[in-house]
């Protein structure tokens, strides 16, 4: 009797294998995920007072693949952006082109003259409504806002569209070179936000964007740096190629019959298209810096990427070669622990009687 309660019992000795093969099962777990992935399956349990350098890095990656996802996305907006403006200084170029080989003294020269700034003027138009899953990129901070109004589309801010203002400060049929020269004067002040009539104002009635003044949008390339997107609908060199096809559009030169006055009227219109073609230039240059300037930022931080990856291959990883061999090792004391397991199961006292 002794001896007999000095032994251990079948079923206590099957519960043990039970457990140690739990036990080795969840290891060989563990190990499987160290040979695929190359890195401890615990780290911070494994490097003790270290994990918190592993922790910090871990946390510099994760800051630091944000600023890659959100700089891939500002490059596409920049990019959207740089190839509008040269869409519209594309479409301003060929108008001008036209203007200056078209016959001042009227024709059908003249007449596909105004044809083809009146396309011109939807072209950009469509051009300024650039935008992305955030929205409109040159309205400013009002990416919810088409920049710019639809040409014979009532403004419900005015009650006016940007072809009716643009009518009205002409103000009829012009005849000499003083209805030219004060029809040009009111169409720089519209223009330019002078207007002593508050709906003849570009902000008012052609533009529905942020206003001047506002700040651009700005966005945060690095944790040291952030970049503006400056380029709007409102700026003078769309305004000024907007005015010079505007008058093209509006009122074909072979129809007002003083020469002086239409000489005038012309050059005014080539000179408004001129300025508007050197400021797109500016801006695209502009644009496209700062595109360059992002690609630099992005190349640091994908470096730096590379960097932080190798860091936290130095803390957590492991040697795949060790590790496929301990799998090895624990899948044969698995099979063995099975073994043990189904050999105690098939044990009775009664075999023994």
């Amino acid at each position: 009797m002794t001896e007999i309660s000095r032994t251990v019992s079948t079923a206590l000795q099957s519960l043990r294998q039970r457990e140690q093969t739990s036990r080795l099962a969840a290891e060989i777990s563990d190990v499987s995920k160290e040979v695929t992935t190359g890195l401890k399956a615990n780290p911070y349990d494994d490097l003790g007072h270290r994990s918190a350098d592993a922790i910090a890095i871990r946390m510099q990656i994760t800051r630091n693949d944000g600023f890659l996802t959100s700089n891939a996305l500002l490059d596409r907006r920049f990019l959207a952006v740089e190839t509008s403006l040269g869409a519209m200084r594309d479409v301003g170029q060929e108008v001008l082109e036209q203007a200056f080989t078209a016959d001042s003294a009227g024709g059908l020269s003249t007449s596909f003259l105004s044809q083809a700034a009146r396309t011109a003027l939807d072209r950009v138009l469509e051009r300024a409504a650039v935008s992305d899953s955030s929205g409109f990129l040159m309205s400013g901070t009002r990416t919810d806002t088409n920049p710019l109004q639809a040409w014979d589309e009532i403004n419900p801010r005015t009650g006016e569209s940007p072809a009716i203002a643009v009518d009205h400060m002409i103000g009829g049929p012009l005849t000499d070179m003083a209805d030219v020269q004060r029809a040009i004067d009111d169409l720089k002040a519209g223009f330019g936000d002078s207007s002593v009539f508050p709906n003849h104002n570009f902000e008012n009635t052609f533009y529905n964007g942020a206003p001047t003044g506002n700040p651009p949008l700005t966005s945060r390339t690095s944790e040291t740096q952030t970049l503006t997107q400056g380029a709007q609908a409102n700026d003078p060199a769309i305004r000024d190629l907007m005015r010079g096809l505007a008058m093209l559009s509006a009122v074909n030169p072979s129809d007002i019959p003083d020469e002086a006055a239409r000489d005038a009227w012309l050059t005014e219109a080539r000179s408004a298209i001129g300025a508007g073609l050197e400021g797109l230039t500016d801006l695209e240059t502009q644009t496209g810096l700062k595109r360059a300037q992002l690609a630099d930022t992005i190349s640091a931080q994908e470096s730096r990427a590379l960097f932080l990856d190798a860091e936290v291959m130095n803390l957590e990883g492991v040697d795949q070669y060790d590790a496929a061999t301990r799998l090895t090792q624990l899948q044969n004391q698995l099979d063995s622990s099975f073994a043990v397991t189904a050999r105690l199961s098939r044990l009775s006292f009664l075999n023994y009687l």
